[in-house]
């Protein structure tokens, strides 16, 4: 089978916002195959960026409306395009690859295509990631972490950022799901693909994942924290997704450890604080950490323990460690001249696609 089709198709995800490079294993090719017939693929070629009604679609692509629908519609059914149910009827778009479409064959995914993934995250990472203005990617501190600051936006407080967002959806984390399929160990929880709002509804429709009430997805918070999960979501005061993310499982944790400085690769708007007179040198918060920021210092605690500080340059604001300090020595701080964040995910991608173009990516 030629793969003229699938070098298009991947050519046209690559003009969505968050890219969809090339790869030298040719991965990205051979997940489009896994993904998409030829057929599909040809179609989604005519499906844009901009929620749409069949009936653009189809005259785009020279079909008849009702022969269109069916496709369409059993594309989106797939995890292909992504789908928005209003009263005058569904609009389609294609979707960005990450935070996206791969997420939604989270069911389907095998051994093959966790394998192949490993290397599209790297290309995205080399080339759509770094040193990039606009992150695609958000740290909102955990609860625990910032309860009673006055100066908190309330976009960095998760109840605050989701709980108006209904409907809630909870679906399981595509990453620990690679990692069970590779046979590796998995020992946190599984399910904690959090969606919100119209993209929860998608979720829900397609059987992706399931309905939470607010008081469901309040106690599935503070699961997430005891498991010791960084909260990840979509760059934006509105979001759409938050993923729970370790050191362990996650795809995108394995390329900011890369970083000898992982806090000016993703948005957060704290780094956390030790006060080393409070200290007592138990380094239960190494534990808690996720990006290997915590280390033992040269102090010395009054007993002879070793004092422990930050690396602000590591820290990613999660503020996981601050719970689990039994002598209350860590504490959250706001950054300052931090970029705007966007207000919702479409000025998000505007905002990257814009970056893109000016450095001709």
């Amino acid at each position: 089978m030629s793969d003229e089709i699938y070098q298009k198709l991947r050519k046209h995800i690559d003009s969505m916002p968050a890219g969809y490079p090339e790869t030298e294993s040719g991965a990205e090719i051979k997940i489009l195959k896994k993904f998409f017939t030829p057929e599909e693929a040809e179609l989604a070629l005519c499906v844009t960026a901009k929620p749409e009604k069949i009936a653009a679609i189809a005259e785009r692509a020279g079909l008849d409306e009702s022969s269109a629908a069916e496709r369409i519609e059993k594309m989106a059914s797939k995890g292909n395009l992504f789908r928005i149910v209003t009263p005058s009827g569904a609009r389609y778009s294609l979707p960005n690859f990450v935070m996206g479409m791969y997420e939604w064959h989270v069911k389907t995914i095998d051994r093959e295509t966790a394998e192949y993934a490993d290397d599209i995250y790297d290309a995205l990472s080399e080339s759509h990631w770094t040193d990039r203005e606009t992150k695609q990617f958000r740290i909102v501190p955990v609860d625990s972490s910032i309860d009673g600051k006055s100066h908190v936006n309330s976009y960095d407080v998760i109840l605050d950022l989701v709980k108006d967002k209904a409907p809630y959806a909870v679906a399981p984390c595509i990453c620990r799901t690679e990692q069970k399929q590779k046979g590796n160990e998995v020992t946190r929880p599984v399910e904690t693909c959090m969606t919100f709002g119209l993209v929860a509804q998608y979720y829900i429709r397609n059987g992706i994942g399931r309905e939470l009430t607010l008081e469901e997805l309040t106690v599935k918070l503070r699961e997430f924290e005891e498991a010791a999960l960084v909260p990840l979501s979509t760059n934006a005061k509105n979001p759409i997704n938050m993923c729970m993310c370790d050191r362990d499982s996650c795809q995108l944790f394995r390329y900011l450890r890369k970083f000898e400085k992982p806090a000016e690769q993703i948005h957060s708007s704290y780094r956390a604080e030790i006060n080393p007179s409070a200290c007592i040198g138990c380094g239960k918060c190494t534990g808690r950490c996720q990006i290997d920021a915590i280390t033992a210092t040269d102090k010395k605690t009054g007993k002879g323990k070793n004092i422990f500080g930050i690396n602000t340059d590591r820290c990613i604001g999660c503020g996981l460690c601050v719970k689990a300090c039994p002598s209350g020595a860590i504490r959250m701080l706001l950054k300052e001249d931090l970029p705007e964040v966007p207000e919702n995910a479409a000025e998000m991608n505007v905002r990257i696609a814009m970056e893109r173009a000016k450095l001709g990516v």
